[in-house]
């Protein structure tokens, strides 16, 4: 070796190859330790100290998870915050044909305030196996947050590595629906035992059709055992709804004269003895001749009013799932085989309010499902029609004695 080989510089040895992953986890939660909680139990370590970081360490692989949890009070909370609100708008843009996955996952993502961001590398190229491994261990922990995952940013996956929705409007799945988000312990304190159980039983059939309802929504609290309506006031409110319904197909849907359209219905008012039936808005639209076109329409709908009195008295037992318009035809051939009071109330069976309870409640939390929907500018969760569901809200809440008893005229359409 010559003097100048001495002075060389010594060549670095080559430089490991690294591969990584790096995704994000969205869930519910309540606070940091929630997150942290859950994680540990999931992984099966135990991470002293209040940090938001677990590590795990297997042969040359690592991988990070560290828990944020979104709020305005420090840099992490808002940047996690800004997160949730991203990925919210870029998958609310995504256009695809699962409308209602879609809407579900809008919904789960807007219920988390948890974010957990996995950071995992390993040695030499990319390796299926210690992928799989990672994706493995992200899977335990996503199922313990009842979240969801990033997947190369491009989609959000389930705990089993299905995609949910990606970039492109594409799924795995035939329905999602979002975790389940506990109920605070006093949020039905003091309720009629009977109002929980309708609640649950809405919500069992509303998760069985896969529509998200959010889970806090108000009970009802009317008791069964007292008294609502009776078959009189029902008949009469029935009778009122026929009359109201054929003089607004007159007028919007014949183009009748206000003259020609009271000529139609005077009859009927006649035959049920129904001058007194009608609320104060009712009696104020028959009695104007320059109603709009539009408060015409509005009233054309009473027609699903009716179909569920023909209902609550058992003149039919088809209160059918509200995807569609009611058969209006039969529902003013009903009407017709009991063209007077003392007929249509010897015919009637007025089913227990109990069970007017129970559609009430379901009607009410469909309801919050169309409107909230709307407010996202989706359409309504699986067909359902949300003019139909509107009415039948109407009806089932006047029916079951909702709101004190109130009037046609003040039943509380709110959600």
């Amino acid at each position: 070796m010559g003097l100048f080989d001495k002075f060389k510089k010594p060549k670095e040895p080559p430089r490991q190859q690294r591969s990584g992953v790096m995704e994000l986890i969205f869930c519910p939660a309540e606070s940091l330790e929630h997150i942290m909680g859950r994680m540990e139990s999931a992984l099966g370590v135990h991470s002293p100290g209040t940090g938001n970081r677990i590590s795990i360490y297997q042969d040359d692989m690592h991988i990070d998870f560290t828990g944020f949890v979104a709020d305005k009070e420090t840099e992490d909370g808002k940047k996690a915050q800004e997160q949730l609100q991203g990925v919210w708008a870029y998958f609310r843009q995504v256009e695809t044909e699962h409308i209602d996955i879609q809407r579900n996952l809008l919904y789960h993502l807007r219920q988390c305030r948890g974010m957990v961001s996995v950071n995992a590398v390993y040695d030499g190229p990319q390796n299926a196996d210690k992928e799989g491994a990672i994706s493995e261990r992200m899977g335990v922990v996503t199922a313990a947050l009842q979240g969801v995952l990033t997947w190369g940013m491009d989609a959000l996956v389930d705990p089993a590595g299905k995609i949910i929705l990606s970039k492109d409007g594409k799924s795995d799945l035939e329905y999602y629906m979002p975790s389940e988000v506990p109920i605070p312990a006093d949020w039905a304190k003091d309720a009629p035992p009977e109002a929980v159980e309708r609640r649950n039983k809405s919500m069992a059939l509303l998760r069985d059709r896969h529509i998200y309802v959010t889970p806090w929504l108000p009970l009802l609290w009317e008791r069964a055992e007292e008294p609502g309506r009776t078959v009189e006031e029902v008949c009469r409110r029935a009778a009122a709804l026929l009359i109201v319904s054929l003089y607004s197909e007159c007028r919007v849907g014949e183009h009748m004269s206000y003259e020609e359209s009271r000529e139609f219905v005077n009859p009927i008012i006649e035959s049920y003895g129904a001058e007194g039936f009608f609320s104060p808005d009712e009696k104020a639209y028959l009695d104007d001749p320059n109603s709009t076109e539009q408060t015409q329409i509005q009233y054309a709908w009473q027609y699903e009013n009716l179909w569920v009195m023909e209902w609550a008295l058992g003149l039919t037992d088809d209160l059918f799932w509200p995807t569609r318009i009611c058969d209006v035809p039969q529902s003013v051939r009903i009407m017709r085989e009991y063209p007077s009071m003392e007929e249509l109330t010897a015919a009637a069976r007025l089913r227990p309010r109990k069970e007017l309870l129970n559609q009430a409640d379901l009607i009410y939390r469909l309801h919050w499902a169309c409107v909230d929907a709307r407010v996202m500018g989706m359409p309504a969760p699986q067909e359902l029609e949300e003019g139909v569901v509107m009415e039948r809200h109407r009806a089932l809440f006047w029916l079951a004695g909702c709101d004190e008893m109130c009037g046609w005229d003040d039943v509380d359409l709110s959600t």
